[in-house]
C-alpha cells in the first residue's frame, strides 16, 4: 500500500500483526482475514483493494481474540454480542439474574481465574451449541452415551437408520465452490484445508461427499477459533489407525470365494470396535459430562 493510499493513522495487515503478536503469539493474517470473512471486523479498503485498519478495529481485535483466549466463547456468542452492542471494553458476566458486575468480579477474585473461565466456557456451551449444517438425529448423545447393550463388532446397522461409519447418500461431483456454500467457509478457508492435507483429492468429477462432511466438521473447529494447521492430528491419527487395522485384516486369497466379502466384513467390525474405543477414550480423557 503506497503512503498516499493510507488514511491518517490507518494501518496495513502486517502492521496490525505487528500489534497483536505480543498479545496473542498465535495470531496470523488467515486468522484475520477468517475474522473478516465471519463479518466480525470489517476494516476499510484502499483504491488498490488492500486493507486498511484504524485503532478502533485493532481494539476490536483485541477484544474479540481475549473473548476466544481468556473466556472460550465461540464465534457465533461473540457475534450475538456485538449485535447485542457488547465490544471492547466489556467483560463476559458470568453472574446471573440480580448479580451486578462488581459482584461478579469479586466473586471471581475470590474464586481465581480457573473457575471464571470455567464457567463462561459452560455459559458459551448452554447459549450457542454448534449445529453442522443438516446432521443426522441422533437418538442419543453420541459423546456421552453409555451402552449396555451389544458388542458393536459385527452387528450391522438396521435397514434405514443412519450408518456413523458408511453413511448413505450424500452429492458427488461437487465443486469448491458448493463445498465453500454448503461448508459455510470462503475459499481461503478451503484452500488452507487442502494445504495441510485435510480435504480429499479433487477427482475427475469434483469432489465427493467425505471432502463435504470433512469441510462441515472443520467449520465447526473454526466457529470455535481453532485453526486448520491444529486439525493436522485428525488426518494423522485417522491414518495410522486405517493402517493398523489393514494389518491386522490377512490377505485373503482369490481362490477363496468368500474371501473378499469377510475381509471386507472384518475391516468394517475393526473400524467399529476402533470408533467405540476412540470414543471412550475421548470421554475419559474428557471427563464426566457437563452438569454430572
Amino acid at each position: 500500500m503506497s503512503d498516499a493510499e493510507k488514511k491518517d493513522g490507518s494501518r496495513s495487515i502486517g502492521e496490525i500483526l505487528d500489534d497483536l503478536r505480543g498479545d496473542f503469539p498465535d495470531i496470523s493474517v488467515s486468522k484475520i482475514r477468517f475474522l473478516e470473512s465471519q463479518g466480525l471486523i470489517t476494516p476499510e479498503r484502499s483504491p488498490s483493494g488492500y486493507r486498511q485498519f484504524t485503532e478502533s478495529d485493532l481494539e476490536l481485535l483485541r477484544w474479540i481474540l481475549r473473548q476466544q483466549r481468556d473466556h472460550y466463547l465461540p464465534l457465533k456468542v461473540i457475534r450475538r454480542r456485538l449485535k447485542e452492542g457488547d465490544g471492547p471494553g466489556s467483560e463476559v458476566d458470568l453472574g446471573g439474574p440480580g448479580v451486578s458486575p462488581g459482584q461478579t468480579a469479586a466473586a471471581g477474585q475470590a474464586q481465581g481465574p480457573a473457575p471464571a473461565r470455567v464457567a463462561a466456557a459452560l455459559v458459551a456451551v448452554d447459549e450457542a451449541r454448534l449445529k453442522l449444517p443438516d446432521p443426522p438425529p441422533p437418538a442419543d448423545d453420541d459423546v456421552w452415551l453409555v451402552s449396555d447393550g451389544p458388542d458393536p463388532a459385527g452387528s450391522a446397522a438396521p435397514a434405514g437408520s443412519t450408518d456413523e461409519l458408511w453413511p448413505a447418500g450424500g452429492e458427488i461431483g461437487l465443486s469448491r465452490a458448493d463445498i465453500c456454500k454448503q461448508a459455510g467457509i470462503d475459499d481461503e478457508a478451503m484452500a488452507e484445508l487442502e494445504s495441510f492435507g485435510l480435504l480429499p483429492a479433487e477427482g475427475p468429477e469434483g469432489y465427493g461427499p467425505e471432502a463435504l462432511r470433512i469441510a462441515q466438521a472443520c467449520a465447526g473447529f473454526f466457529a470455535y477459533g481453532v485453526e486448520a494447521r491444529h486439525l493436522k492430528m485428525y488426518k494423522r491419527f485417522a491414518e495410522q489407525e486405517a493402517a493398523l487395522l489393514q494389518q491386522v485384516v490377512p490377505q485373503v486369497s482369490a481362490k477363496d470365494p468368500g474371501g473378499a466379502a469377510k475381509a471386507a466384513d472384518a475391516l468394517t467390525d475393526l473400524a467399529r470396535l476402533g470408533a467405540a474405543l476412540r470414543l471412550s477414550m475421548l470421554r475419559v480423557g474428557i471427563g464426566p459430562p457437563p452438569g454430572a
